[in-house]
């Protein structure tokens, strides 16, 4: 071959090659552009599924507390501790430092810990401890194990425990289902708020991440103050125990509210949940009675139907029926015990609580005038309160009334209220004829704390004038002084109310059920200048404590000594007590101090200043009673009786030389405390004790214990 020909050889030699690089360029360039526009979204599926992963990025769930700033359910990060057994083999000669530090956190036995990991097992992944909360230190130390996983989640956590439990309710998050019931149900559209989004990106190395990338930022959820009392809640619980353990009950109730916007302070609730973390037998611990409960109210409905006949003019104050008989009366509506009381008029029946009365003058009342009457109290609807499985209650339309319905509704029977409806219609009498909505929140906060809202109370209606509404309390006011509710009668208030003992239909029976009663008594304290309405309900007491008077009332007077005793609520209530005056020289007469919780010597030495004895030796212990009450007024030189709880003794002596630890307690209990020691404290601020400059346990000081309180509980 010439050199020339060697030449044009090459020379297409390397055309071809050329050629055949650009055209091999011209395919890559199209291929690339194809991955990376036309099948761009199926590689990058592809390439997040193989090295990265979305994870949702859990909202916190806001708080609850109670009107006084105490946590009543927090939410707390906790973490779900796992281990891959396969990466355990490459621990070796560790594994038993691994165990160790595992038991640690868990305070689970090694030796289980041991077998539930022990690789030989299988290769698969073992959840050792779920809902741990971990410090930092036990976090590091977790993670420089290959084999140990950490998932971080968002837990409840309950304060109180089984405190207020039926009413706050429970929050608890399954993988795949979400259970909830009480106010954490009722309030979950803002306490749970939105969860967000994340890209967890991965490497080759199993267990290492380059961490994440947010998509979406979670919304956290917002925090609210409730309208309950804790303290409150946790005395009305106590009492109600006795109650019903007392009188043999099936259950009960009881409820207090403010009538002035509606406010439900308390509501306990018969069987109480003992322990969140225990198994609960009966499931009914969950469902409040007071929302939940519909029940015939008995005499008590008397208050509302008695309100209709004077709002509509049927009767008035001076209407007098013979209830001596029931004539005229559709069906057999007669007295309890068939007492005949002769010509009386209202206030009269309703102190007597005369069941003929009633009947026959509400056949003076046309049908839909009474109905409209019952139902502008609330009664048939369900209330605004954040509770499910409220039952409407049965208030029937006239159209499907029977023969004696309508007499029968005028007492209280062929009608069904739940206590929160009852005790809404009695806050109207109370307030001066305005119908609120129960209120649940009393202010909404941030995830910081900080105050976001302030709820406002909601007035539904006005249901009768303030004239009306003063006549029936005068009438309620009545029924204490002599009436069915006398013995809710102590001498340091004045309350009003109406007693209620209905029958019962069991299911499975025709008709009311023999021996089953349902025992209610609601009342305004004090009658005069209302504060607080009380709805106490016991469930098939036995027979001797069937009627109101047996078990209500003694219910409901022990709530009213705990709520004078151990809250504010009643403590700036204006005017005189009504304690017992003795007929005597007036220029004589002493008022009784209050010496309740304070220890006897302080006590004695109290009445002494204000010229009265002690009964017996002032023996070494804490006042619990006294005998005239504080308040009455008497002769100087009387004898006052005190009842002295000696098992504090003991304690208060060996720690009468030091100071006392106040955090957590209320002012209430701080000065009954330091009374009790004999201190002196100043307090600053409002809530609960934060801090004193006097710490716990030093010697005992000669001035006085500066403490600190704060809105917000620890």
């Amino acid at each position: 071959m010439t050199d020339r020909e060697a030449r044009d050889f090459g020379a297409r030699r390397l055309g071809m090659i050329r050629f055949v690089v650009l055209g091999c360029s011209v395919l890559l360039a199209v291929r690339v552009l194809w991955v990376q526009v036309a099948e761009h979204d199926k590689w990058l599926t592809r390439a997040n599924s193989q090295w990265s992963r979305e994870v949702v990025l859990d909202a916190e769930r806001g708080n609850l507390y109670d009107r006084h700033g105490k946590p009543l359910a927090v939410s707390v990060t906790t973490t779900q501790l796992g281990v891959t057994r396969r990466f355990v083999k490459e621990e070796k000669l560790a594994i038993g430092e691994l165990v160790a530090d595992l038991a640690a956190v868990t305070g689970q036995p090694a030796v289980e810990i041991a077998r539930r990991i022990d690789p030989a097992g299988g290769d698969g992944h073992v959840v050792v401890g779920n809902g741990l909360v971990l410090k930092a230190e036990q976090r590091d130390r977790l993670r420089r194990w290959k084999s140990v996983t950490l998932d971080e989640r968002c837990s409840r956590y309950y304060p109180t425990d089984g405190m207020g439990a039926s009413v706050i309710g429970f929050y608890r998050q399954d993988p795949t289902e979400v259970h909830a019931m009480g106010l954490e149900l009722g309030l979950a559209n803002e306490l749970a708020g939105k969860p967000g989004r994340a890209r967890e990106m991965q490497t080759a190395k199993p267990g290492v991440k380059l961490g994440r990338v947010v998509l979406e930022n979670a919304t956290h959820g917002r925090s609210f103050v409730l309208t309950l009392d804790a303290g409150l809640q946790e005395l009305c619980e106590e009492r109600l125990r006795e109650a019903v353990t007392a009188t043999n009950a099936q259950g009960g109730s009881v409820l207090v509210l403010d009538p002035h916007n509606g406010d439900v302070l308390a509501a306990a609730s018969w069987p109480l949940v003992e322990k969140r973390n225990q198994a609960q037998g009966d499931g009914a611990v969950w469902n409040n009675r007071n929302f939940t409960t519909a029940f015939e109210p008995g005499s008590l409905f008397k208050v509302f139907s008695g309100a209709a006949l004077l709002r509509s003019g049927a009767v008035d104050t001076g209407t007098v029926f013979n209830c001596d008989n029931n004539s005229g009366v559709p069906g057999s509506i007669s007295n309890d015990k068939d007492h005949d009381y002769g010509h009386i008029s209202f206030a009269k029946a309703m102190t007597v609580s005369s069941n003929v009365y009633f009947a026959k003058a509400v056949m003076r009342l046309d049908n839909q005038g009474f109905h409209d009457a019952l139902a502008d109290f609330g009664f048939g609807q369900r209330t605004l309160y954040p509770y499910s499985a409220q039952p409407r209650g049965a208030l029937h339309a006239p159209a499907k009334w029977q023969g004696a319905d309508k007499p029968s509704m005028s007492i209280g029977q062929a009608v069904t209220a739940t206590a929160l409806q009852l005790g809404m219609a009695l806050c109207a009498v109370a307030n001066g004829g305005t119908l609120y909505a129960p209120r649940c929140v009393k202010e909404i906060r941030d995830r910081d704390g900080g105050a976001v809202e302030a709820t406002q109370p909601v007035a539904l209606r006005t249901v009768m004038d303030p004239s009306l509404a003063a006549i029936l309390r005068s009438a309620l006011k009545r029924v204490v002084e002599e009436g069915t509710g006398k013995a809710t009668r102590v001498d340091w208030i004045e309350s009003g109310g109406k007693t209620g003992t209905a029958q019962k239909v069991r299911e499975g029976h025709r008709g009311y059920t023999p021996g089953a009663n349902i025992a209610s008594f609601g009342a305004i304290v004090p009658i005069d200048d209302p504060r607080l309405v009380v709805l106490v309900v016991v469930d098939e007491p036995d027979r001797a404590h069937h009627y109101a008077s047996q078990s209500a009332v003694p219910l409901y007077r022990a709530v009213l000594e705990d709520i004078r005793r151990c809250t504010d609520l009643l403590s700036d209530v204006p005017g005189e007590r009504t304690g017992p005056v003795l007929l005597a020289d007036p220029l004589r007469l002493v008022e009784v101090p209050d010496v309740l919780y304070l220890n006897t010597a302080h006590a004695a030495e109290r009445l002494g200043s204000a010229g009265l004895r002690v009964a017996g030796e002032a023996q070494g212990g804490t006042v619990v009673g006294q005998v005239p009450a504080a308040g009455a007024r008497c002769e100087a030189g009387t004898m006052v009786t005190l009842t002295v709880d000696g098992r504090r003794q003991a304690a208060l002596a060996s720690a009468a030389d030091l100071c006392p630890d106040f955090t957590g307690m209320s002012n209430r209990q701080i000065r009954s405390e330091a009374a009790r020691r004999g201190l002196q404290v100043i307090l600053e601020g409002v809530g609960y004790a934060r801090a004193q400059d006097v710490p716990p346990g030093s010697p005992r000081p000669e001035g006085p214990i500066r403490v600190t309180l704060e809105t917000t509980w620890n």
